[in-house]
């Protein structure tokens, strides 16, 4: 509706009153005619109050005289109206146009380029990779496809599981969704077994293809086979018959880490001083200004973003950028029993961390002190399940027999 109303100011129209015995026959011949009138409202028996289009009041002229009413304007409203009373003006007149260009222009332009859901794949690599499509901060919002965007960055990057591309506003919003990296596969027609990539103790067994050898409640071993595929024939005649074994094993694992508790550990701190660095910047384009030479040896960083904002909403893209460099000093930190304990966990579960695959699901974790030669130690177990089943080549076979 609002669209609507903004078209017809933008093409002008006027607001009439219709008066005579025959209103009704006025506004019939005006629809047979294809004459736009809208909110009409009857002021009394004999007269109606409508709006109509500036072509559609001219052409009404001869539905007036054969429906024998009166058509009076009441009102002119919209922007050729507008402009015809500032016509001699022309100050005014370059400025409303400069301005209605410069609103068209800001609004048919990507300010900002938002890109979320990754991790692993660094935002500047995806920021890299868009700019060598063309798109940058700046660019015609008509000239991206968002559609062929996606597909590209899915070429590009096979970490990524899946990718969204769209334009609200004046803003390119880019979503992602990183996938697990999967194993080398081995190809179809080469035959292959199913062995364990760790210790552990089965949960259970779905072989997709091959002779599964392991059941629930076996404990196997790093490299032991767990679904074979070699089929034994039960008339050794025959011989054997080579497939491509595939499934999945799902086992209790476990992951281990000895971390020594620490009695002190290093701590930074703020001094109190900090050295500000000021750069200015329109699009992606940025100048640092002069502003001398970091007299920190170490020290942390924050960057303040000051672009002018309406209603904490529209933001300019052009701004202010100032990199806050705040003075950092390190001290030692003496810690009491059970916080070098928490410290010594922390670092213990990180590291399990990485050790860990992404899909692993955690069950138990057990935390046992030790001590040894006059130091005490954190043991950290973590009980896990996941998938131990991977695929490994026949060797000697070329292929698979049938």
């Amino acid at each position: 509706m609002f669209l609507i109303r903004l078209w017809h100011y933008f093409k002008g129209y006027v607001i009439i009153i219709v008066s005579g015995l025959s209103v009704e026959r006025f506004i019939n011949i005006c629809t047979r005619r294809q004459i736009l009138l809208w909110d009409i409202e009857r002021l009394n028996d004999a007269a109606v109050l409508m709006k109509m289009s500036i072509r559609g009041f001219r052409n009404a002229r001869s539905a007036a005289r054969k429906s024998r009413c009166r058509v009076r304007i009441k009102a002119k409203k919209g922007l050729p109206f507008l402009i015809w009373k500032y016509r001699k003006r022309k100050g005014f007149i370059i400025g409303l146009i400069a301005f209605a260009a410069l609103i068209y222009l800001m609004t048919s332009i990507i300010w900002s380029i938002e890109i979320t859901g990754n991790y692993n794949v660094e935002t500047g690599l995806l920021m890299k990779q868009i700019n060598e499509m063309g798109i940058f901060r700046g660019s015609a919002k008509r000239s991206i496809n968002p559609k062929y965007v996606a597909d590209m960055l899915m070429l590009k990057n096979r970490e990524l599981s899946w990718a969204g591309v769209e334009i609200k506003g004046t803003k390119l919003l880019i979503s992602v969704r990183e996938g697990i990296q999967p194993p080398a596969m081995i190809p179809m027609e080469q035959p292959c077994d199913v062995i364990a990539s760790k210790d552990g103790i089965v949960i259970s067994v779905m072989a997709k293809n091959g002779l599964a050898l392991v059941k629930e409640g076996d404990t196997v071993k790093k490299g032991q086979v767990l679904i074979s595929g070699v089929l034994e024939s039960i008339h050794p005649e025959f011989g054997s018959k080579y497939v491509h074994a595939m499934g999945e094993v799902m086992a209790r694992t476990w992951y281990e880490v000895k971390e020594e508790v620490p009695e002190k550990r290093i701590i930074r701190i703020r001094t109190g001083l900090e050295w500000n660095r000021y750069s200015v910047y329109f699009l992606d384009f940025r100048l640092r200004l002069p502003s001398g030479r970091n007299p920190f040896a170490l020290y942390e960083t924050s960057v303040l973003d000051k672009s002018p904002v309406i209603m904490n909403r529209f933001k300019f893209p052009f701004g202010l950028i100032v990199e806050k460099h705040h003075e950092l000093k390190e001290e030692e930190q003496a810690l009491e029993k059970e916080q070098a304990r928490e410290f010594a966990y922390m670092i213990a579960m990180n590291k399990i961390s990485e050790k860990m695959p992404r899909e692993a699901e955690i069950v138990d974790r057990q935390m046992q002190v030790v001590a040894s030669e006059g130091r005490e130690y954190l043991l950290v177990t973590v009980e896990c399940t996941e998938n131990i089943a991977i695929q490994q080549e026949l060797e000697g076979i070329d292929g698979i027999s049938h």
